[in-house]
């Protein structure tokens, strides 16, 4: 007759961390940031924290916020977006416009990619090419309205100013401005 071995469960245990802690997993390798990837945040860096504008466009003039904030050991940048147009010439019903954005890092292609979730039920999948206070982003896919293309340009003037142009463009038609932005940084109690 055999004894069960009272060490059993830790030995099991053991073995298996050893084991994993050994092989190469790409989930492992998709969790560690170096020193390149997190360069290649710093332009994104001055963005974190909440913003306020003046929003100018086709559909008239609103005022809008924003926040910026790292998410997951700063491997993504989330953007929430709220902006409000009153009833006007351009826009008689006005606007309550809401939206959802990721920026992540394609580590395939060595670009930053940004995935923007309209209210509206359209996703706009943007490349997007990165100087240290600038980048434009320029879709390579929308969802729910195929051939439509857009183009967003921000300019990074300070820690506390930034300008923003959205470019839109209708299938078979070239981009065109569809609105600006001016955003200035709302005051943080730890700034």
């Amino acid at each position: 007759m055999s004894r069960a071995c009272p060490h059993k469960p830790f030995l099991l245990v053991a073995v298996f961390a050893a084991v994993l802690s050994s092989t190469a997993t790409p989930w492992a390798s998709a969790q560690e940031t170096t020193t390149d990837e997190a360069d290649l945040w710093a332009p994104f860096r001055l963005l974190a924290g909440t913003w306020e504008g003046r929003i100018d466009g086709k559909l008239g003039t609103g005022r809008g916020v924003r926040r910026y904030e790292f998410a997951l050991d700063d491997l993504y940048l989330v953007v929430r977006h709220a902006s409000v147009r009153l009833p006007q010439e351009k826009s008689p019903a006005g606007d309550y416009h809401r939206e959802l954005a990721v920026y992540s890092h394609d580590r395939e292609r060595d670009v930053i990619v940004l995935r923007d979730f309209k209210i509206e039920g359209y996703v706009l999948v943007y490349a997007c090419e990165v100087e240290p206070k600038r980048f434009v982003c320029t879709t390579e896919h929308v969802e729910s309205g195929p051939g439509w293309k857009a183009r967003l340009s921000v300019e990074v003037e300070d820690r506390y100013r930034m300008k923003e142009t959205f470019e839109l463009a209708p299938p078979g038609r070239d981009l065109e401005v569809y609105f600006t932005n001016a955003w200035t940084r709302v005051p943080d109690l730890a700034d």
